[in-house]
Formats: C-alpha cells, structure tokens, sequence
C-alpha cells in the first residue's frame, strides 16, 4: 500500500501527526477502536513512505516530506456521481487522456477499482499515483510542473501529445458556459487542454452545475467540440436546453 492509497483512518492519523508533531499506539487504538498492532502496522507503512519516524510507544513526522502533498481530499458525493456515470462511457481497450481536476481524480480512484483494460495518458501526477499497481497502463505526458498544484504543463507537455492517438479524453473545468464553452483559470494549462481536445476523437466535459455561469480566465473548448457533459441534477433548465440545442449529449446524474 502507498500513501496515495490510504484509508480514512491512515488519512485522519497522518492530519493528527503533523498537527500535533506525534503520535501514541495506545492513545490512537483507544480512539479508532482497533488494537494497538493495527495502528503500529500504519506507522510502518508511514515510516517506509518517509512520512514518519518511529519512537518508543508511537511516531512523530519527518521534517520537510513533500509526501504528503499527494494525500489528495476526497471527492464530493456529487464528483463521485459524475466519475461513476463518465466510468460507464469508458470502453475497454481503449486510449484515455485524463487531464488533472478533482473530478478526474475521482474518475482515476473508479478505474482502479474496475476491470478495465485501457490505457491512461494523464498530465496529473495524482492521476498517475491512483493508478499506480493496477492492470491499466499510464503514461506521463512529461512537462513542467506547475507551481501550485501537481500537474504537468507546457511546450513538453503540448509536444508530446503529438506522439499519442486519443480515443477518449475526459477533463473538467474551473467555468463553463453553455453558450460559449468550457474554461480554466490558467493560461498555459488552457493551451495544454485545447491540445488535448484537438486530439481526441471525442470528449467528455465532467463538471459539478456550479461552475456554470462562472467563465473563468481562458476558454479552452468551445460546446461544439465536446461530445459529452456530465453534470449535477441541479443544472438550470435554461442552461441544460442550450446544451442540448447545440446537439452536445447531457447527462445528469
């Protein structure tokens, strides 16, 4: 098991451990009700994943690990909605892009579950490590990381995707407008994404109804050149005919 893949009680012990600098076996047994061997076994798992560093009776955190920068939050009941239904979309054997987002991340956590047989091309390095272990195939689209979130962008990036054909590609937004299309709030990742939509053979939109109305920097799709929305109940009925209008499949779940 890696650090990405932790259960809500491994989550909840590592918050614990940064926030007050150790831990104890017997305290934390007390408290998730297990015996005191199952919370030792999790700071050896913390311990080889460099997160922590084992004392007597208990562990306290290792100073500066960038580890723990891929325990990603979990996905709202909404997000879990979407990915199950953008999963049913996916056909086996084929070639996916999965471009970084929340959403996406959750459509990640699903195909490792499934019996899929596909290959995933993602510039999200949690993307990545979601699917790390399982028998789908990934691969990096290579890049420059960006600055505020664990994701690939840039010429690389751009370049590299010339080298793949893409079935299937499946990415969110920070915006969306059901006149003018979808967007994102930073600039070398919309180049990134028009790239990916230009290689596909079809795209699918997965996006909470929130974000519509709510165009954010730079477009990046316009509705014409999706194939699919999957969105939330709670998508206006004004919003969900203009899609529909533009001949774009809607699907709210």
């Amino acid at each position: 098991m890696l650090y990405f893949n932790m259960n809500v009680r491994q989550k909840k012990l590592i918050e614990k451990l940064h926030k007050l600098e150790r831990l104890s076996i017997e305290e934390e047994a007390v408290i998730f009700k297990v015996a005191p061997m199952t919370i030792r076994r999790d700071i050896q798992l913390f311990e080889k994943q460099g997160i922590a560093i084992r004392t007597h009776g208990g562990a306290v955190p290792r100073i500066s690990e960038p580890a723990q920068l891929f325990i990603q939050p979990d996905a709202s009941a909404a997000q879990k909605k979407i990915a199950r239904k953008a999963l049913e979309l996916i056909p086996d054997d084929c070639n996916l892009m999965l471009s970084a987002g929340t959403t996406t991340l959750e459509v990640a956590r699903q195909l490792a579950a499934s019996d899929l047989r596909i290959c995933v091309i993602t510039n999200s390095l949690p993307v990545a490590a979601v699917l790390f272990q399982t028998k789908i195939q990934v691969i990096l689209t290579g890049g420059s990381l960006r600055n505020n979130s664990l994701d690939l962008i840039g010429p690389v990036t751009e370049k590299n995707l010339d080298e793949y054909y893409i079935d299937l590609l499946i990415t969110g937004c920070d915006g969306a407008s059901a006149e003018e299309g979808f967007f994102t709030k930073d600039l070398n990742l919309a180049e990134m994404e028009k790239k990916s939509v230009k290689k596909s053979s079809r795209t699918i939109i997965v996006t909470e109804s929130h974000k519509f109305r709510k165009p954010a920097f730079v477009k990046f799709a316009s509705m014409t050149e999706v194939s699919t929305v999957i969105t939330d109940k709670k998508l206006s009925g004004e919003d969900a005919s203009k899609i529909t209008k533009s001949g774009i499949e809607l699907v709210l779940v």
